[in-house]
Order: C-alpha cells, then sequence, then structure tokens
C-alpha cells in the first residue's frame, strides 16, 4: 500500500480531532513539522500508509473544506 502525505498550512503543529460517524468514534491525528521563516512557511505533516486512517482524513470536513490537503 502507497503512503501518503497530508499537510496543514498555517500551522507549526496540530492534533486534529475527527470523528468518522455518528456513534462518537473520534480519532486523533498528529501533524507536526510545520516552520515559519523569512523565507517561506513549510506545513505540518502527517504521513499514513494506513487505509483506514486515509480515508476517516479524506471524508473529513477539514479535508474537503481544504484545512488538510494532500502534498503527496
Amino acid at each position: 500500500m502507497e503512503s501518503r502525505t497530508y499537510g496543514v498550512y498555517g500551522m507549526l503543529e496540530w492534533s486534529a480531532l475527527i470523528s468518522n460517524s455518528p456513534h462518537g468514534r473520534v480519532w486523533r491525528i498528529p501533524f507536526r513539522g510545520g516552520s515559519s521563516s523569512g523565507f517561506g512557511d513549510a506545513p505540518a505533516t502527517f504521513t499514513t500508509g494506513n487505509p483506514v486512517i486515509m480515508k476517516v482524513i479524506e471524508d473529513s470536513r477539514y479535508y474537503h473544506d481544504k484545512k488538510i490537503v494532500r502534498l503527496r
């Protein structure tokens, strides 16, 4: 299975809480490693190869609202 990297621009780190069902299951997705300098900004990132987590992220409102973007 391929791994995918997701990013959040404007954040140095962020723990996204994403619910994937009306039954209350909440996933904590840790985005880390963002930076900001005079040369530009780098997004906080999260990489996974788990297809369940990929689906949870890509079905979330954060992904559809473009707060979380797929980088690779």
